[in-house]
């Protein structure tokens, strides 16, 4: 093991060195001087030595805190749902008059028919309110194949009591072009009010 000497060890060392020259005989066979100038070397590369083992502290860098990210809050969207009543429509209308559908006497639905023909189509119709369809009520055109004359009425044939039927005809001339067709009729009493269930017929153009 290695020994460590200060500055003030040095000091020591050379006056005791001193001391013992001095006490030494009268005529020496070395030079006190150079003696002490060896010694003191030698003591200077030990002290030179030792401080070149001796490991410097070397200053230890603190870790620097990586700032943690919070994770981005998710945006919710609020939507504003307000319930829509749903309004039920009476097919029979609004007044007194009530009627239902009760057949196809003639064309069934997707009957095939000839491009330009004749369509002679008559529907069977129940009076289920509590008054008496005068000849005045009709069958009015809504939309679709109109009738051949381009009629927007058919009146009734006679008057049509509380609990009995009526057939209503119309005549149809059958569209040039081939596929399916629809014609829409509904009743309308003696004050011109829509009223009962709406009338269809659905042919096909083609051939029969």
């Amino acid at each position: 093991m290695k020994l460590k000497i200060s500055r003030g060890g040095i000091a020591a060392l050379v006056l005791t060195t001193l001391l013992l020259s001095a006490c030494a005989a009268a005529t020496p066979t070395e030079d006190p001087a150079v003696k002490i100038t060896q010694i003191a070397a030698t003591i200077q590369a030990e002290f030179t030595q030792n401080a070149a083992l001796t490991p410097s502290a070397t200053p230890t860098s603190e870790p620097t805190a990586t700032p943690t990210m919070e994770p981005p809050t998710p945006t919710v969207a609020v939507v504003d749902v307000t319930p829509t009543a749903t309004v039920r429509v009476d097919p029979q209308g609004s007044v007194e008059d009530k009627a239902v559908y009760v057949s196809d006497v003639t064309i069934p639905d997707g009957t095939i028919v000839k491009a330009g023909s004749n369509v002679i189509k008559v529907w069977a119709i129940k009076n289920i309110g509590e008054t008496t369809w005068k000849t005045s009520y009709r069958l009015a055109y809504l939309e679709g194949v109109k009738d051949a004359k381009e009629m927007l009425y058919v009146y009734l044939p006679n008057d049509v009591k509380p609990g009995s039927s009526v057939q209503v005809t119309v005549i149809f001339t059958a569209p040039s072009s081939t596929g399916t067709h629809y014609s829409y009729w509904r009743l309308v009493n003696g004050d011109g009010h829509l009223f009962g269930e709406e009338l269809s017929m659905k042919i096909v153009v083609g051939n029969p």
